[in-house]
């Protein structure tokens, strides 16, 4: 079930700086080697026009030290294979990339793409035609803010999420963290600050709000709420924040009733759709609690959300959901699962790149359907993103082959594998995280 309360909180004031947390990933990256060699010079940025779908996708490449940011198209070419990456040093990168980077959920506006560096704290703008730095923001003062996603509303407002509390007493607050930032992308400035604490009316102190992905759908800012304790081992029910995006103020607090760990969010093209995947919580290893596990689809109905769907963890498979989902169509979506390895109680599981139908008849309806599954070591595959308009989906695979993006046609009811393309061989870097621009 989920539950929904109207807030009238009016318009939060202060600013500071963002946070996030890989949630269990942190407890993944020890089980995955990193010998990469540094990333390339800069191949520079692409001319290409925007269409339906935008110019393409943005592929994030890491081994957690290093990082590599490349462009493709939608069908697979490589359009730049390092516009970016921890080794630039072009003037304007006052911060250098550090090898946590994730791009937002959703694409920027105009010729930009947006990158967030959870480990520095920094929101970083890249022209995409040269791809020369077009400015930095920083997005913490005194205290890790562990950015997770930024959502463009105009060409002088954005929001950002910061996962990280600040536990300074006397901090300012604007600095109070596990909030959401108010900024100016033409200014480069942060000029607000949304305290998020009320989504959690009634709740343990212990738990912070841990702002991740969010999504605007018309003057909606809709924030996942992974609402942890600061150790990350126990865990409240997570939440949708609605934001009215106009006010700043929150409108409503969707309480996603038995499932914890929220990371993944996603809104269909027409918005009329949400789809979250839960993957639990983590006791402090790589194993999450598959009880509070699951994916949750959430229809838009005269202004409130209201459960349409859901799957617990067991009948979407061995693992858990992961961190990525995205709609293929309105009807389908496409999500990542997480494995376990040999020595994880129960024995070994594999990732999976997993469908669900949402529309039709049983039992087509709501089956799960593995497309992709890891070979060898879990928490190898990452970010799925998909382009409706184009009938594409793409997945980072960071083991076949020492990194690959798979590509997927979406045709009626069905995502058909369509090959694998190699970023750039020379970086050596696996694909982890996708965006689009």
């Amino acid at each position: 079930m989920v539950t929904a309360s109207r807030i009238d909180l009016g318009r939060g004031a202060a600013l500071g700086a963002l946070s996030r947390t890989i949630l269990a990933a942190g407890a993944a990256r020890a089980l995955i080697g990193c010998n990469a060699p540094e990333p390339p010079p800069s191949t520079g940025g692409t001319d290409v026009v925007a269409g339906p779908c935008g110019r393409g996708a943005v592929v994030v490449s890491s081994d957690y030290q290093s990082t590599n940011v490349s462009l493709v198209s939608w069908d697979g070419a490589v359009l730049s294979a390092s516009i970016v990456s921890s080794g630039s040093s072009a003037p304007g990168l006052a911060s250098p990339l550090s090898g946590d980077v994730v791009v937002p959920t959703a694409p920027v506006r105009g010729d930009r793409l947006a990158l967030l560096d959870r480990s520095a704290s920094v929101l970083t703008w890249i022209d995409v035609r040269s791809g020369a730095p077009a400015g930095q923001l920083a997005l913490a003062t005194a205290f890790r803010a562990n950015p997770q996603d930024y959502v463009e509303v105009s060409p002088g407002k954005a929001y950002v999420t910061r996962h990280e509390p600040n536990l300074d007493p006397d901090a300012a607050p604007i600095d109070g963290g596990s909030d959401v930032l108010v900024v100016d992308p033409g200014a480069r400035a942060i000029v607000g600050r949304i305290d998020l604490a009320p989504a959690l009316a009634g709740e343990d102190p212990a738990f912070y709000p841990r702002p991740g992905r969010a999504v605007l759908v018309g003057d909606s800012l809709y924030v996942l709420l992974t609402a942890t304790s600061l150790d990350f081992v126990a865990s409240a029910e997570s939440r949708l924040v609605e934001i009215d995006a106009r006010s700043d103020a929150i409108r409503e607090v969707t309480v996603l009733e038995g499932l914890h760990g929220c990371g993944g969010l996603a809104a269909s093209a027409g918005g009329s759709r949400l789809a979250v995947v839960c993957p639990g919580t983590f006791g402090g290893d790589a194993a999450s609690n598959a009880g509070e596990a699951g994916l949750i689809v959430l229809a838009r109905r005269d202004g409130r959300l209201v459960e349409e769907a859901r799957w617990t963890a067991a009948e979407l498979g061995a693992g858990t959901p992961g961190f990525s989902v995205a709609f293929a169509s309105e009807d389908r979506l496409l999500f990542s699962t997480l494995g376990r390895d040999a020595l994880s109680e129960g024995g070994p599981v594999d990732d999976t790149l997993t469908a669900v139908e949402l529309a039709g008849s049983a039992p087509e309806r709501g089956e799960p359907e593995v497309l992709l599954r890891s070979k060898e070591l879990p928490f190898s595959l990452g970010e799925v993103r998909c382009a409706e308009a184009c009938g594409r989906c793409l997945a980072a695979d960071a083991e076949t082959e020492g990194g690959v993006v798979h590509r997927f046609d979406v045709g009626g009811r069905a995502l058909e594998p369509a090959g694998v393309f190699h970023v750039d061989p020379r970086v050596g870097l696996p694909p982890r995280y996708l965006g689009a621009f």
